[in-house]
């Protein structure tokens, strides 16, 4: 049926993004995918609760399933939950910790930076500024 199929589609889908997420190489990236995840778990999760979605359909073609389908409706709203604070903690880390390195790194660059100039103008002076100073 074009349910089936759908649903086979949006299945192969998710597990693409949901691998994709679990082999994220940065902090940034993973951010960038939980949301990308996101954008695509909740319309597909209010079409699955939605009159006529793929949870109307098993309870109406097997209504000895109505509790797993009343559990995965549940663990809908829970899994969302979880996707947004992996990616509220992803971005406090962005602000906090990782943002609080950036800026020592940054003054590590500046005070180097002033450490070679420093050292640039000791060598100018001891070569161009000293010679035949002793008239």
């Amino acid at each position: 049926t074009a349910a089936y199929h759908s649903r086979t589609r949006r299945r192969a889908v998710s597990g693409e993004l949901t691998e994709r997420l679990g082999h994220a190489p940065s902090l940034l990236e993973l951010l960038r995918r939980l949301q990308e995840l996101r954008s695509f778990m909740a319309p597909h999760f209010t079409d699955e609760e939605a009159p006529g979605g793929f949870f109307d359909v098993v309870r109406t073609q097997a209504s000895r399933h109505l509790g797993t389908v009343q559990q995965l409706e549940t663990e809908h709203a829970a899994l969302l939950g979880e996707l947004d604070r992996l990616a509220k903690g992803a971005r406090a880390c962005l602000v906090g910790p990782v943002a609080e390195i950036l800026k020592q790194a940054r003054e590590f660059a500046r005070r180097l930076h002033e450490h070679e100039a420093r050292e640039n103008e000791l060598l100018i002076d001891a070569l161009y500024v000293d010679v035949g100073g002793g008239d």
